[in-house]
This record gives structure tokens, C-alpha cells and sequence, in this order.
């Protein structure tokens, strides 16, 4: 096959000459007389390609190994592995060039989830830490067991704060947002929860006491918690699918290891390249030097679940409610 297209061009240039046959083969004069020479003085192993089929790599083993650690051990394509050569190793190399690297050493390509085709919504970032922070929870079962994990996202910066807990009511987010309050280095001014019973009234009156706004997402629209819900399938992709627990704490405690990573360690393709805490740092300006959920005088947390009876919750409830929020009169707020 490599000789067939350089034999039909020497016959064709015997029989018409060097200059018919190159405008036919759309090739130089002088590959044609140079392969006509070769075919004169050695016959048909005189028209093997003289270079090999894949050439000397330029790019050194080292960079290759690092290469070949992303794919196989971190599961990064190439523009996330350009982006990890860059950071962690200061190594530059073209996402064509990781590819075909990946394809000789025998890796397939990272697949391709099926696209899907709904409503595109309007993509945007607040422009302030603090704007909005989505809240969320995410179903883990694991070793026969259920837990839940809550999460709650920064739409500015997308820094996180997780917790695992064993049950799922309005107890537990209660307990979770005042964890929030005290965990995020930036004042909160509105939170963004869906309608689960979790998110009962307890809950939003403790939000709005606390100064802050609720907002509830629309039903059955997942997607307006777009960020916290594509965060979750990072934590899926690369925590959970990595890991075995047999016990609830060891979970918890490797979970908080996890968020940490997130935060500071794992850049982000919607920051350009940058982690969560490098966003962070670009607004110096709006970071608290007192840990939200303390006050002033005393520096002693102040939690959600342990505030003051409202008197009169009923002229409060009419701002923090979304028109489309639909209660849950079974719950005991």
C-alpha cells in the first residue's frame, strides 16, 4: 500500500514524462524525479517511505509521564490536562499534542456524555461573593446505607461548604445554615434553595431573621440551581465513585478533606483556570475579618437553632416566600 501511489506515478512518468505526471498526481517535479531515481537504482524497495510511520517525539519522557498520569490516574482530557501541566508543573504543551500522546499510548478518548437538548437558560455569574448562594442536597448511598450531603455553593466564586449528615429534615438545615454563617469568609445576602420539605418554614423564617434573603426556585426547574447540581456531579465523578465507606465518619471527615481540595486545589474550567479560593482572593474588599455567624461583642456563635420565639412571624413570611413556593402544612415548624 505505502508503494502502490509512488509506482503508478514512476510508470506514469516513464511513459509521459516528469512534468505530465506531477500535474496528474498533484505532486512537485522534483518528488517525481526523485522517486523516478530511487525506482532506476533499487527497483520497488527503493519507493519505501525512508521515514519512520511515527517519528521521534519531541516533547521530553517526563512531560509524557505526566501526561499519561492525568489521563490514567485523574481522568482529564487534554485542555484540563494543558491546564494541570501549566499549574502544577509548568510544563506547556498544545491539547492536540496530549491527544495524540493519549492515542499512541493506547488510551481511548474520554467520553462523550450524550448532549441533550432542553431550554438553554441565560448563563451568568453574580458579580460579588455573597450574592447568591445556592443550597442543595445530594442522596449518597453507599454500603447499604443512605446519607445525605449538603452543600452550599457561592455563585461568584464557586466556593463550596459541605457537611454529610444521616438524616434529611429541617432540623438538619437548620443546623447546616447556621455551619454555613460560620464556614464562608464573606457576609451572605440571599440564599437560593429548591422546594424540598427540608426548606420548611422554620427554616426561611431563621433566614430572614438573620438578614438575609430566600429565594425559592421554581418547581420541577433544576436547572435555575444549575451550579450546585453541576457541582454535585463532580463530587459523584471524582469523590464518591473513588472512594468506599463502610462508616459514617469516616465519610463525614473525608468529605470535609474533600472540600478543601475543591476550594483550594481543583481549578475550575468556568473560572479559567483558577480554584475557588484564587476567585475568592480577587475580591479582598468583601472578606469578613469576623467569622460570619459571631457577634461583635462577644465573638460566641450564633447559631439558627438556638434564636428568639418571633412574636409575630406573619408580616415577615409575605418577603421571604416566592410566589410559586408551595408549603408543607405536615411540617411542625
Amino acid at each position: 500500500m505505502a508503494r502502490s501511489r509512488p509506482l503508478a506515478v514512476v510508470t506514469y512518468a516513464t511513459t509521459h514524462g516528469t512534468k505530465p505526471a506531477a500535474r496528474r498526481f498533484g505532486l512537485d517535479r522534483k518528488t517525481v524525479r526523485a522517486w523516478r531515481r530511487r525506482w532506476q537504482a533499487a527497483g520497488l524497495p527503493g519507493l519505501v517511505p525512508r521515514y519512520p510511520a511515527i517519528r521521534v517525539r519531541r516533547i521530553p519522557a517526563s512531560t509524557v509521564t505526566f501526561i499519561e498520569q492525568a489521563r490514567r490516574d485523574l481522568h482529564f482530557g487534554a485542555v484540563r490536562t494543558r491546564i494541570w501541566l501549566a499549574r502544577v508543573h509548568q510544563l506547556r504543551a498544545a491539547a492536540a499534542t496530549i491527544r495524540r500522546i493519549c492515542r499512541q499510548l493506547g488510551y481511548p478518548p474520554v467520553r462523550h456524555r450524550p448532549k441533550r437538548r432542553p431550554r438553554q437558560l441565560t448563563l451568568f455569574s453574580k458579580e460579588r461573593p455573597g450574592d447568591s448562594v445556592q443550597v442543595d442536597v445530594k442522596e449518597i448511598k453507599t454500603a447499604g446505607q443512605k446519607w445525605f450531603q449538603y452543600t452550599a455553593l457561592d455563585d461568584c466564586t464557586r466556593y463550596r461548604i459541605l457537611r454529610l449528615y444521616p438524616r434529611k429534615n429541617h432540623l438538619t438545615s437548620l443546623h447546616f445554615f447556621s455551619t454555613v454563617r460560620q464556614a464562608l469568609p464573606f457576609a451572605i445576602r440571599k440564599l437560593q434553595v429548591d422546594n424540598g420539605t427540608e426548606f420548611s418554614l422554620a427554616f426561611a423564617l431563621a433566614v430572614q431573621e438573620a438578614g438575609m434573603r430566600l429565594r425559592y426556585i421554581k418547581p420541577r426547574r433544576p436547572e435555575q440551581n444549575g451550579k450546585v447540581e453541576r457541582s454535585h456531579r463532580v463530587d459523584e465523578e471524582e469523590f464518591w465513585t473513588r472512594h468506599t465507606f463502610r462508616a459514617f465518619d469516616p465519610a463525614a471527615t473525608a468529605l470535609l478533606e474533600w472540600q478543601h481540595t475543591y476550594n483550594h486545589d481543583r481549578f475550575s474550567m468556568a473560572l479559567n483556570g483558577l480554584t475557588p479560593a484564587e476567585k475568592l482572593a480577587t475580591f479582598p474588599a468583601l472578606l469578613t475579618t469576623t467569622p460570619p455567624g459571631t457577634t461583635e461583642a462577644s465573638g460566641t456563635p450564633c447559631s439558627a437553632m438556638d434564636r428568639p420565639s418571633i412574636v409575630h412571624p406573619e408580616p415577615n413570611v409575605q418577603t421571604v416566600f416566592s410566589p410559586t413556593h408551595v408549603q408543607n402544612a405536615g411540617v411542625n415548624s
